[in-house]
C-alpha cells in the first residue's frame, strides 16, 4: 500500500488473501483500503463508508470488561434525529438493536448481539458508543454514521 499516484482522487482497493490472521474482514487506512478474502459486500460497502467519513458505532463500551456496558433503552426520537418517523420502528425497540442493524456497526468487540439480517444506512446520526476523536477511548453520544456525515469527494493519499 506504498503506492502515491493516485494524487487523492481515487480510492484505491486492495484484495489479499488473509488480514490478521484471518480475523479480519477489511480494514481502511490513508492509503487505501484492503479486503481479505472473507470479508464480504458488507465489508467492502463498510469500508467505503469509512472513506467518506462515516465512523463505527458499538453496543457496548468495555467489549472484554466484566461489565461491558451495553447501550440502554428504547429507540426514541433524540437517539435517531434524522430518522424517527413517529412510530416507524416497533414499540419497545432496544436502542442496542437497531444498532445491529447498521452498516458502520463494529464487529468483533465480545459480548454484541448478532448481525440483523438488514443493513442499513441512516439519513443522520446515532446514538450508540462511538470512539473520541482518532482515539480507543469509547464515549456515548451521536455517532456519525449515516448520510449527512458522508463526505461527497473521498480519496486514498
Amino acid at each position: 500500500m506504498k503506492r502515491r499516484d493516485s494524487m487523492g482522487n481515487a480510492v484505491e482497493l486492495y484484495f489479499v488473501n488473509t488480514l490478521e490472521g484471518g480475523a479480519v474482514g477489511g480494514v481502511r487506512r490513508p492509503e487505501g483500503i484492503v479486503i481479505a478474502a472473507n470479508g464480504d459486500g458488507q465489508t467492502l460497502a463498510h469500508e467505503v463508508m469509512h472513506n467518506c467519513g462515516l465512523e463505527d458505532i458499538y453496543t457496548v463500551e468495555n467489549p472484554n470488561g466484566s461489565d461491558p456496558n451495553p447501550v440502554s433503552g428504547p429507540v426514541s426520537a433524540e437517539r435517531i434525529p434524522a430518522d424517527w418517523g413517529g412510530g416507524y420502528y416497533p414499540p419497545g425497540l432496544a436502542q442496542r438493536s437497531l444498532i445491529t442493524r447498521l452498516l458502520m456497526r463494529g464487529e468483533h468487540f465480545g459480548p454484541e448481539p448478532s448481525f440483523s439480517g438488514s443493513i442499513c444506512l441512516p439519513r443522520g446520526t446515532v446514538y450508540g458508543w462511538r470512539n473520541a476523536g482518532s482515539g480507543t477511548v469509547r464515549t456515548l453520544g451521536n455517532a456519525r454514521v449515516g448520510q449527512s456525515a458522508i463526505q461527497r469527494n473521498p480519496g486514498s493519499y
